[in-house]
Formats: structure tokens, sequence, C-alpha cells
């Protein structure tokens, strides 16, 4: 005589290979984001101290970093970049993004004056105004 058997139904499993790749997706990203915000930081400059600053808006505008460093060299996403090749960066800009478009100094605070005033000056030949400092708080 055969034992009359029922078909078992399986437990509740989970998918979690969509889990997995959310995960991964998300590591990558994280990783690119911090790379991307580090990358202008690399260069080692003492900043200025100031009793007063803005806070920074929530929301950035087109944002160019030029870090100075002490030997007095430019350096744009990590890039050393000479005076003219700056120029040519900031008039390659197209001309309705130029007024949305802020050039953030990094400077070291033992550098000349000149120095600063060549970025300045590249920033008036390209018709960006909108040139903030960074700077440590008091």
């Amino acid at each position: 005589m055969r034992i009359p058997t029922r078909p078992r139904q399986p437990g509740i499993r989970f998918n979690i290979t969509p889990l997995i790749d959310i995960v991964f997706l998300l590591v990558v990203f994280f990783l690119a984001a911090t790379h991307l915000t580090q990358n202008d930081k690399l260069e080692a400059v003492e900043l200025p101290e100031a009793s007063q600053h803005e806070r920074e808006p929530d929301e950035a505008p087109r944002r160019i970093i030029v870090t100075i460093t002490l030997d007095e060299k430019l350096y744009v996403r990590g890039n050393e970049i000479s005076p003219e090749e700056l120029d040519a960066r900031l008039l390659s800009i197209d001309e309705s993004k130029r007024k949305e478009t802020e050039v953030r100094i990094r400077g070291d605070r033992r550098i000349p004056y000149r120095i600063i005033e060549r970025v300045l000056i590249s920033c008036a030949r390209a018709g960006i105004s909108n040139v903030p400092f960074v700077v440590l708080n008091e």
C-alpha cells in the first residue's frame, strides 16, 4: 500500500538580488562622490582666518576651485595650470553660464597678493564677479 503524500508548500523566500544591486550602486556612488570632493583639497595650504564669514548656500552654483600653494602654483581639480591656461579656461565657459559661475580661491595665507591678483584679473576678463575666498573660522 502506498502512503499518500501532499506536496509541501515552500517557506517564504526573499529574493535579495535587487537589494545587493542597490547596495553595490550606493557604495560606488559614495566612493566616486568622496573622490570628487577631496580632489580639490590635495594640495596642502594654510588657509587665512576670518572673524566674519557667510555660511555656504545649500545649492552650489557652477563652482571652480582655484588652489594657490605657497610655491605660487595654481591648481584646478588637482591639476597644475598656468595663469594663461586659467584665462583660457574661464573664457571658454559659455557666456550664459558665466553669471552663475563661482570661482573660489583657496590660497595659502602667506602667498603675496600679486598671485591672487592674477586670478582676480582672469575672473574679471571672463566677466565672473562671484569670487569668494576659502577661509577658516576664528
